[in-house]
């Protein structure tokens, strides 16, 4: 065998060698990382129920998975994880774990399919808690994923959900990608997601009064629905429609809709539903004329259903709407009782919901201030990486060097010829890789520097840009005031001149830094402006733009700094502002407006429910 055959074989055999460690050491930082968010789910599971002693059991098992692929672990996530937390109304756990997640993949440019599982359990999480804006980031990214993939099936039910993301602020663009939705779900003749999207159609249409509309929808709704396999699902749909008919005024098709629905619900002994279907029975049989019928079933509710509902807000519902019954009877003291323990559920039902949410978003808060803070530790973690990896490569080299001499020291015996000639060559061709070397080493030393320089001077550059802008300006302005004194005051053109440049000068700072001042506001406080528009409907902008920035705690001194004001003048718009809202002398603007603000969402909610 030739010294240029051996020579070949020696390289291929080290190249496979190095090339299987470096696959080996890339999945066990990938498993790593999967084990450190499935660890974190497990903390977070809290509850001690059989189906959070279960989820840990199956985490445990996943664990144990050699290598899992990004569609795996995705799929594990987004149905088990995320699929537990939404159940158990811990959306903020959702957005921390799948958030860890997707940061992953985004970063390694992982599996676009993977991603797509997790961007629409994380963006309904968000959409649940209120971060409409965040909620429709995650939609879109994942629907450009759908679309580039050509999953028809996902970009349906994606359309679906931002349809009913939709439904709350815009009705229209609602109707229009649930229909898109729609229309693809025809073609591939998937019944389940044609079910939703007729549902939702329907209960659109129930919100807008439109009930002839809603019920051929919650009709074309049951027909995508076994009967056999998803009996629950199909009797709900007949008690919806049974609801929709005694609101298009044909009684007795609700009464034969209701009745059945009522009858499967009492074999399966569910409580919860009989009362439900029985007092929308109870309506249309009075409406129909039958009051016989009708009080009959209300008094089977009041004696024999209601206690045995085991559900706080239906209970609340419904004793609200027999208070309403029994007051129209005459009965004033059994309405008086259902009312006053209606609205007692209705306040513990109330609390525990705001404080579920308060802590909702003080975890979702948390984990962003947890981002921050290992942001600074990021420039660190490359710049060990960038240094293990010369270390990889010099290794790499020696290791090519090595492997050749070895092969020349073997044949050396037979071949000296040769091997001074080759010895030549190799020299040459060490120093031009000794060479290259250094200067790629060089090359990467700069890149990394200047790298290093460009995030230093964003971070600078963002955090002293106002004080710098304002402080410039304020020089400028000073000087041109200075100038103005020096200029003969005959001098009319030139002062007048001078005069409007320190108004544009003004202008141009306070404009500028309230842009993206209130953009920034904007992202945290979305119903901000609106809920001020309630309290002082003639507010200027300029008093909105004050409010603003008390309600976030900044002081007169740093919004003079912000908006190129004085102090003096900020202090006198804070005292014009305080007679205006009529605030008494003892409490803040901004405890004054978290007051009102509270006050607002409070009736908005009473309006709701």
């Amino acid at each position: 065998m030739s010294l240029k055959n051996n020579t070949n074989i020696h390289l291929k055999i080290t190249i496979l060698i190095i090339s299987l460690l470096c696959c080996i050491d890339t999945m066990a930082l990938t498993d790593s990382i999967q084990l450190k968010i499935l660890n974190k789910a497990q903390v977070l599971i809290t509850d001690s129920d059989e189906h959070s002693k279960q989820l840990k059991i199956d985490i445990e098992k996943f664990k144990e998975t050699k290598h899992v692929t990004d569609s795996a672990f995705a799929d594990f996530l987004a149905i088990n994880v995320a699929g537990y937390f939404r159940e158990h109304t811990q959306q903020s756990n959702v957005i921390e774990v799948l958030s860890d997640a997707t940061e992953n993949l985004e970063k390694k440019k992982g599996n676009k399919k993977a991603l797509l599982v997790l961007y629409l359990p994380l963006g309904a999480a968000f959409e649940e808690v209120g971060l409409w804006s965040t909620a429709m980031d995650y939609y879109h990214k994942a629907l450009a994923i759908a679309q580039e993939e050509d999953l028809k099936g996902n970009i349906a039910r994606i359309y679906n959900n931002i349809g009913v993301a939709y439904y709350p602020i815009d009705i229209e663009t609602s109707i229009e990608y649930i229909n898109k939705s729609l229309d693809i779900n025809k073609v591939l003749g998937e019944k389940k997601e044609l079910y939703l999207n007729y549902n939702n159609l329907a209960a659109i249409h129930v919100e807008q009064k439109l009930y002839d509309q809603a019920l051929e929808y919650a009709l074309m709704a049951m027909h995508m629905i076994n009967k056999e396999s998803n009996a629950d699902m199909y009797y709900f749909m007949q008690c919806n429609i049974g609801s929709l008919y005694i609101q298009a005024g044909n009684y007795n098709l609700a009464i034969s809709y209701l009745e059945s629905t009522r009858d499967f619900f009492k074999q399966r002994n569910n409580v919860a539903e009989q009362t439900t279907i029985n007092i929308l029975l109870a309506e249309a049989y009075k409406k129909s004329g039958d009051a016989n019928k009708a009080n009959k079933i209300i008094n089977h509710i009041d004696k024999d259903l209601i206690n045995n509902i085991n559900n706080a807000e239906l209970e609340s519902d419904v004793r609200t709407t027999l208070a309403s019954i029994f007051e129209e009877k005459g009965e004033y003291k059994k309405a008086y009782e259902h009312l006053q323990i209606a609205s007692i559920l209705k306040d513990s039902l109330r609390q525990a919901n705001d404080e579920l949410k308060v802590k909702n978003l003080e975890k979702i808060y948390e984990n962003e201030q947890k981002i921050r803070e290992n942001a600074s530790t990021i420039n660190e973690l490359q710049l060990k990486k960038l240094q293990s990896d010369r270390k990889v490569t010099f290794g790499i080299v020696v290791l090519l060097i090595l492997s050749i001499i070895l092969i020349f020291l073997i044949i050396r015996s037979r071949m000296k010829d040769r091997l001074i000639k080759t010895n030549a060559i190799l020299a040459e061709q060490e120093k031009i890789l000794q060479d290259k070397e250094m200067e790629l080493q060089h090359i990467k030393e700069q890149e990394l520097k200047n790298a290093i320089d460009q995030k230093n001077r964003e971070l600078s550059s963002y955090a002293l840009s106002y004080t710098k802008d304002n402080e410039f300006f304020a020089t400028i302005s000073e000087e041109l005031k200075n100038l103005l004194t020096e200029i003969n005051p005959r001098n009319k053109e030139h002062r007048e001149h001078i005069r409007n440049i320190i108004t544009q000068l003004k202008q141009h700072c306070s404009t500028d830094n309230w842009q993206e001042f209130r953009y920034f506001f904007e992202q945290v406080h979305p119903s901000f402006y609106e809920h001020l528009d309630v309290i002082s409907p003639g507010m200027t902008q300029r008093q909105k733009r004050l409010c603003a920035m008390l309600y976030i705690g900044l002081s007169t001194k740093e919004i003079s700094a912000i908006t190129f004001r004085e102090v003096r003048s900020i202090e006198s718009a804070r005292n014009r502002l305080r007679k205006k809202l009529d605030i008494p002398s003892e409490e803040t603007i901004q405890d004054y407006l978290n007051h009102r603000f509270s006050d607002i969402t409070t009736q908005q909610n009473k309006t709701t429910s």
